[in-house]
């Protein structure tokens, strides 16, 4: 839940400040990959790593065709797709990132734990 709420809070965020995405969208989605990684079992980890660029770049595709709609009719949705790739890439490494640092701390932590 946290993966797709945070990410989609941001975009709105954004859209209604501005057309695109921007940085409430960039920190939500860093944040909410971020948080799914702390609330997941080890199983889900890799569930949540490999949605990550998936989850950008739809909260993304769903915003911004529902914000601009008329916009991307006909050829011009192929177009405003490729844009949303190329644009959200580095979000998507950013969230993937986030998500992978805090399973690296949970390991570590996990680890120590069953050392002491």
């Amino acid at each position: 839940m946290a993966a797709v709420a945070l990410p989609l809070v941001g975009a709105v965020i954004d859209e209604l400040s501005g057309p695109g995405m921007g940085v409430a969208f960039d920190v939500c989605a860093v944040l909410g990959m971020g948080l799914a990684a702390a609330l997941s079992t080890r199983r889900g980890w890799w569930w949540v790593v490999a949605a990550s660029p998936l989850v950008v770049l739809g909260v993304t595709a769903v915003v911004e065709f529902a914000a601009d709609s008329e916009k991307y009719q006909g050829s011009k949705l192929a177009t405003g797709s490729a844009k949303w790739v190329v644009n959200g890439f580095p979000v998507m490494a950013q969230a993937v990132a986030a998500a992978l640092l805090v399973i690296v701390v949970r390991v570590v932590q996990d680890r120590r734990r069953q050392h002491a």
